[in-house]
């Protein structure tokens, strides 16, 4: 199928995904903030959790999880920018590939926007993507994050494309693209060797060679 929009996540799919650590240390640093010092679990439920979890997170340390989550967000994102810098976390080689695609192309990530920036301007992607957005730094921008369709639709809107593809690596991308009644693809990672999918995306691929190649 002829596309006039490709959009992209970014963990997974452009950039390698950010270790885990690094997302610890953020958490950390965060309650450290309020005078707080979490537990493992407590860390790894504010990774891992939903809104619900992240709020009762909180209310164990009282805190309130609309004054936290916006400090949380600032040291992920710093997190992830010195990791960046670091060298821990990677840009893909096949993103060189999307150079000779000759679509508007964009990206719609989960991670903080402040992030999807960093990325953009540290390997110079501002030529490739006509748009790069990441969630707000507030519990709204949480909510919101896929599987909703929120930030793929104001994308879609943005670049006012009428047939657009979605390209990510997890089922909430693939279920966000359906919400938005676009098509996806699922790009299997070596990291996603052994993933199973709860939702049929459009095309199963394994690199972004063959993302340029469908064009």
């Amino acid at each position: 199928m002829a596309y006039d929009a490709i959009l992209f996540d970014n963990d997974g799919v452009l950039t390698r995904p950010t270790p885990t650590a690094v997302h610890r240390a953020a958490v950390r640093a965060a309650f450290a903030e309020f005078d707080v010092e979490p537990t493992t679990e407590a860390v790894d439920a504010v990774i891992h959790g939903g809104l619900s979890r992240i709020r009762a997170v909180c209310s164990l340390f009282d805190l309130d999880h609309e004054t936290f989550w916006p400090r949380h967000e600032a040291n992920a994102a710093a997190a992830q920018r010195a990791a960046i810098e670091r060298g821990e976390k990677t840009l893909y080689a096949d993103v060189d590939a999307l150079y000779d695609v000759d679509r508007t192309l964009g990206v719609v990530s989960n991670n903080q926007h402040e992030t999807i920036e960093t990325i953009v301007d540290h390997w110079e992607l501002h030529e490739l993507f006509t748009l790069a957005t990441g969630r707000e730094p507030s519990v709204e921008g949480f909510r919101r994050r896929k599987p909703s369709a929120h930030y793929l639709e104001s994308a879609i809107e943005e670049i006012g494309g009428e047939s657009v593809l979605y390209v990510g690596d997890s089922n909430v991308d693939i279920v966000a693209a359906n919400r938005a009644g676009v098509d996806s693809a699922f790009v299997r990672r070596p990291h996603r060797t052994e993933y199973e999918l709860v939702a049929d995306p459009t095309y199963e691929v394994e690199s972004l060679d063959a993302i340029a190649a469908l064009c």
